[in-house]
Order: structure tokens, then C-alpha cells, then sequence
């Protein structure tokens, strides 16, 4: 696996700065609602499935599993109380609240059973991880997924040499991690090497930045 920077701050505090983003984030992450949709496409989340998703943020992507699963349920895990709030007030306007219930935590494991989930969904989420807790969470993730069930990420992607603005953007990250915690990481090599077989694999480019679109397997 190619070397990727670390994050150099504890997960409380990406809490509190989650909460300070939460009123403006819609419009501060709007470039990446078109990468998010296309990994709901490899999601194609069923009635009757129970999904997850880690990082639901304002709740974008957990409203759209939410109104598809129709009988199933769709669970968002966050840090941010403040996200949260705003999230559960979208789910409260579609009337999908009795199929979706959120959760705030900002630790492992993962509350829920072994082998309980069809589907999880992430984006821009587990490059915000330092390196040994990304591994951590991929670890949960094999354990609450079903044999057959699908994991499909969407991140900011470091694989091959980075063009010069994803350089640029590593030495800012690495200058100001608090502000910058979001950064490239090998999403392939990742989930290869914890316990997963990637399916479909997306190359995009947002901002200069290579963005990945995956979805993978559990590797039995």
C-alpha cells in the first residue's frame, strides 16, 4: 500500500468542528452531491433493506436510502449532533422518519449486531479517519455486514501520484489539519487489504482532486 498522510487530530475534535460547519455545510460541500448520487446508483438500495450509513453528514444521501428502502430501515451513524439536527429535520419533511433512526457517536464498534446489514453506504467520510482507525472501521464493517452483503464508499482518492492540485492539498492537510482533515487515501488498497473484494471502481476528478466511486464485497 502507497504511503497516505495521517490526521493529526482526535475524533472529538472533528466533532466540535462538524458542529461549527453544520449551518452552512449544504452549501460548503454542494460540489459533492453529483459523486454522492452516483455512489447511491452503485448503492441501489432496495424495500426491505437494512442499510447503514456512516457519515450521514445533513442527511443528503440518508433521506434518498431512507424514501427507497420502503419497508426496510435505513440507519445513519455521525459524530455531529449538530448535523444531526439538521438531518432529522429533512427526514421529518419527507415523512421518512419511521424508516430511518440516526445515531451520534464517535467510537467503536459499530451498535449493531454481526451480520445484520444488506448494504453500507460512505462518502467523503472514512478519508476523515486516521490511518489505524480507518482499518478499525473497515473491521466493522465486515462484522456487521451479511455474507452477501455491499459496502460502496465515495472518497477522495490517492493511488498513483497525485496531480499537482491533490499535492497541493496534502501540504495544506499536513500544514492545518483541523481545518483540512479530509484528505486522498487509497480506497482500493484499503478495502483489499481488510477483508474486501472491489466490484466497481469509479475514477472522477473534482476540483483537481481524483475522487473514487466503489463498491465491494465481503472477500469469503
Amino acid at each position: 500500500m502507497r504511503d497516505f498522510t495521517r490526521v493529526n487530530r482526535p475524533v472529538s475534535a472533528a466533532g466540535s468542528y462538524y458542529d461549527t460547519l453544520a449551518p452552512w455545510y449544504d452549501l460548503l460541500a454542494s460540489s459533492e452531491k453529483k459523486y454522492i448520487q452516483q455512489g447511491l446508483e452503485l448503492l441501489d438500495p432496495q424495500p426491505g433493506e437494512l442499510i447503514l450509513e456512516i457519515g450521514f453528514g445533513t442527511g443528503y444521501a440518508q433521506v434518498q436510502i431512507a424514501e427507497s428502502v420502503e419497508s426496510g430501515f435505513s440507519i445513519g451513524l455521525d459524530l455531529s449532533l449538530k448535523m444531526a439536527a439538521i438531518a432529522q429535520r429533512k427526514l421529518q419533511r419527507i415523512k421518512s422518519g419511521t424508516r430511518a433512526g440516526l445515531v451520534c457517536s464517535d467510537s467503536l464498534p459499530i451498535p449493531l449486531p454481526a451480520n445484520s446489514l444488506d448494504a453500507i453506504f460512505s462518502s467523503f467520510t472514512l478519508e476523515l479517519f486516521d490511518t489505524p482507525l480507518i482499518q478499525d472501521v473497515l473491521s466493522e464493517c465486515r462484522r456487521v455486514l451479511k455474507p452477501q452483503g455491499r459496502l460502496v464508499a465515495v472518497s477522495l482518492f490517492k493511488e498513483h501520484p497525485l496531480p499537482w492540485m491533490g499535492r497541493l492539498y496534502e501540504t495544506l492537510h499536513n500544514r492545518y489539519p483541523r481545518l483540512l482533515d479530509c484528505r486522498p487515501i487509497p480506497m482500493k488498497s484499503l478495502l483489499e487489504n481488510n477483508g474486501f473484494r472491489v466490484i466497481i471502481a469509479k475514477n472522477q476528478m473534482m476540483w483537481g482532486l481524483p475522487v473514487i466511486i466503489v463498491q465491494a464485497q465481503l472477500d469469503l
